[in-house]
């Protein structure tokens, strides 16, 4: 059974909505959406911090049958949807997509693009942190974070590239702010992937961060303004600490001045940022075509400080 954990970049107010998406196992049994204010490691009663429970049962075909939030203590809610539409919406083997939308009264539940329920708040949901799915998927694809007005597709998300991974806040990084990924990297020797930081309006990158197994290179380089790559604006010394098929973890601190990077826990290099007057709010995993490069989990933190954030990701 897989595990997948995504916390949040900032509060969720009324009128933001969660999206997570991936494919789905040939033969799955369940699989478990949970949104919540905690880590589920910090406490062994996990139904504490709970704001929403989604199954989905194949065996039974009942699929999404209950939504769920903690009462009393000891006790449970739990209400069955009604739905005049599939009891299943989801397919073994196909992709899948779910849109939970925070509105004034409720969460608005959707399914691959479909409204499938609603269930009302008990408690404020601006204290959500962590969106986690568990069960029978192959890998998550893309875990976002947006305003539902105004609607619109960002640019960031737009690209012909071979996408294995993206995702997109509703405000732009601050000083401060850490993005920490754990993936995993498979494929032959010739499998190459990248990490790309892009501006939310322009969709220029302004860090990409390419691992190349074959020449065991990582490349550091960004956009010019009319978008092109220049080799000689490439930083690639350093060592090669990333396996094929090994999990890895690395964390992106934005500086005053700089990206700092983290691989395994470990200060790997920084690289300085091309211009100051950008926004970023996107993230980008790509890979070549033979590659293939799964996130087990992504985490945004905001610290107060640049020594803090060398201190709890960099040692």
């Amino acid at each position: 059974m897989n595990l997948w954990k995504g916390k949040v970049l900032t509060n969720l107010p009324y009128g933001h909505v969660l999206i997570i998406g991936g494919r789905i196992k040939s033969n799955p049994y369940k699989i478990n959406l949970d949104v919540s204010s905690l880590d589920e490691k910090l406490t062994l009663d996990n139904e504490k911090g709970m704001f929403l429970k989604v199954e989905v049962n194949f065996r039974e075909n009942s699929a999404i049958h209950s939504i769920f939030q903690p009462g009393e203590p000891g006790k449970q809610q739990e209400e069955i949807w009604k739905t005049e539409g599939p009891k299943n919406p989801l397919l073994p083997g196909q992709n899948f997509i779910f849109r939970i939308a925070l509105l004034q009264k409720c969460f608005e539940i959707y399914v691959n693009d479909h409204i499938y329920g609603t269930f009302e708040f008990q408690q404020p949901p601006k204290q959500i942190q962590y969106v986690t799915l568990q069960g029978d998927f192959e890998k998550v694809t893309q875990f976002h974070q947006r305003m539902l007005f105004p609607i619109a597709f960002p640019k960031t998300l737009l690209s012909c590239e071979k996408i294995a991974f993206q995702s997109d806040v509703a405000k732009k990084y601050e000083t401060g702010t850490v993005v920490a990924l754990e993936c995993i990297a498979k494929g032959p020797p010739l499998t190459e992937f990248s990490i790309c930081f892009q501006c939310n309006d322009t969709g220029r990158i302004i860090l990409k961060f390419l691992v190349n197994f074959d020449k065991c290179c990582v490349t550091r380089s960004c956009q010019k303004e009319d978008n092109s790559f220049s080799p000689d604006d490439e930083e690639t010394d350093g060592e090669f600490p990333f396996q094929r098929g090994k999990l890895f973890k690395i964390a992106f601190g934005i500086g005053e001045k700089a990206f700092i990077i983290a691989v395994n826990g470990q200060y790997f290099t920084y690289f300085n940022y091309p211009y100051r007057s950008f926004a970023i709010s996107a993230l980008k995993c790509c890979t070549n075509d033979v590659g293939d490069l799964t996130v087990k989990s992504l985490e945004y933190h905001l610290e107060p400080s640049l020594e803090l954030l060398r201190c709890h990701y960099i040692i």
